[in-house]
């Protein structure tokens, strides 16, 4: 069996449906357990399971479900499952066995690294963006301006707001071009960060590998 495909990791993770009465009285316990540990339930599920049964009078088999469940882990907690469960921001849910788990937190911080240093490029970008729309805005509204002050029907009074309303927009536009600047400098640092460490990943496991940003 291959690792958990990332769209059936996340699925399971969100929980899975209560059993009914008649899963409960026909349940093979170790199959379910199996099917639990696959999804990364804890051992304290159980108490999930047993009291969905209780409710339709049928015991829940406890040393079958945990036997299931061990099985189920072996291929949760596969170092890929870990990466994918980090890249996409999610937590480590600590259920691993202690045979597993160093590989499991490992795997899970190279691919929630690589995710933060994702977010901060994305977040950069959005800042970049935004400025530099600000930035067109305010070349669009001094030449209106200025059109206007130049204008010769124009009120003494309102020839005054306009001077002053462009000089504010010349102070915004010194004060953006010095942002773009730094945004600009940083989203390169950034973006630098981002491949070294994709990179340094992708040579320690050549199996990682992450979407384009």
């Amino acid at each position: 069996m291959r690792w958990m495909p990332l769209a059936m990791l996340l699925t399971a993770l969100g929980g899975c449906a209560g059993m009914g009465a008649d899963e409960c009285r026909t349940a093979d316990w170790r199959a379910i357990g199996y099917e639990d540990g696959v999804q990364g339930h804890s051992a304290a599920y159980f108490g999930t399971r047993r009291k969905e049964c209780a409710e339709h009078g049928v015991t829940a088999n406890f040393d079958a479900w945990l036997a299931g469940r061990a099985e189920g882990m072996d291929h949760f907690c596969r170092p890929q499952n870990a990466y994918e469960l980090g890249l996409q921001g999610l937590r480590d849910p600590g259920v691993c066995p202690a045979m597993l788990e160093a590989a499991f937190v490992a795997a899970h911080a190279d691919g929630y690294g690589l995710y933060e240093r994702g977010e901060m490029l994305e977040r950069l970008r959005e800042r970049l963006h935004h400025s530099r729309k600000r930035s067109q805005k305010i070349e669009h509204l001094l030449a209106e301006r200025t059109t206007r002050l130049i204008a010769p029907y124009l009120a003494p009074s309102e020839r005054a707001t306009i001077a002053v309303e462009l000089k504010q927009l010349a102070q915004e536009r010194l004060e953006l071009e010095r942002t773009i600047d730094r945004l600009e400098d940083e989203h390169a640092a950034a973006e630098r960060e981002y491949e070294d460490y994709r990179r340094r990943i992708a040579a320690g496991s050549p199996t990682r590998e992450a979407t384009d940003r």
